[in-house]
């Protein structure tokens, strides 16, 4: 059993669980924010919901992990940090599990709480070796952005090479990661990547959608000072 399970009997739990799934069905973060239940309980519930990287389920819970820490940082900065700690421990934990999630839920909380958890975003970043890892460890410096500027730094510097990797999967978080980060001198090799016709599927705006290395690549480049671009078009799956 984690260690995020709740304490409190099964069945509330499970209808906590099935009314987060519902809203996440529905794509309505705010009704999850301002559920009743403790936010901590919130978490918990969709920290067990964010382990099947095919289900947008699992994308929809992690992306409003963010959002509910922010509400519960409001008023227990300490539990949010509690919760990112025991999170790295789990990535950490050689027996996995919930680990092989942790670098985007990790994101997610660095993103919605930048001031507070400036000092976890470089270390997020500093697992992108573990290879079961990587793909979320890129995913997240994306979604972190430039908000921290230790992390911007140390990113721009490992995650070039994955530019190159034979995973279409890497090539294209490592592009969106750099684009969103602003790294300009990377300019040049994402720009080889503009005609990469590889498919990957990828979460934005709630949804799982398929687009082409190339694509992701072309954005990215949209977003590096003096290199507009026009992004290549994408098709909700």
């Amino acid at each position: 059993m984690s260690s995020f399970s709740s304490k409190h009997p099964g069945q509330t739990a499970s209808a906590l669980k099935k009314r987060i799934t519902g809203l996440l069905k529905q794509r309505d973060f705010a009704a999850i924010s301002a559920l009743s239940s403790p936010a901590g309980k919130v978490i918990s519930a969709m920290i067990s919901l964010s382990y099947d990287k095919k289900s947008v389920i699992s994308w929809r819970a992690t992306e409003a992990i963010g959002l509910v820490s922010a509400v519960m940082a409001k008023t227990s900065p300490d539990r949010v940090r509690n919760i990112a700690g025991r999170l790295l421990w789990m990535i950490r934990d050689e027996s996995g599990g919930i680990g092989w999630s942790a670098p985007e839920i990790l994101g997610e909380i660095v993103r919605n709480n930048p001031a507070l958890c400036s000092d976890i975003a470089p270390v997020i970043v500093s697992f992108h070796e573990e290879k079961m890892l990587t793909p979320g460890v890129l995913w997240a410096v994306g979604r972190m952005g430039r908000g921290n500027a230790g992390m911007t730094e140390y990113a721009s510097s490992v995650i070039p090479p994955y530019l190159h990797s034979t995973d279409h999967r890497l090539r294209a978080f490592a592009a969106r990661a750099l684009g969103e980060i602003g790294a300009s001198d990377a300019a040049g090799e994402i720009e080889k990547l503009r005609d990469d016709g590889n498919l990957i599927r990828i979460y934005e705006e709630g949804e799982l959608v398929e687009k082409s290395v190339g694509a992701v690549a072309s954005e990215a480049l949209a977003k590096l000072p003096g290199l507009p671009d026009s992004p290549a078009g994408t098709k909700a799956i």
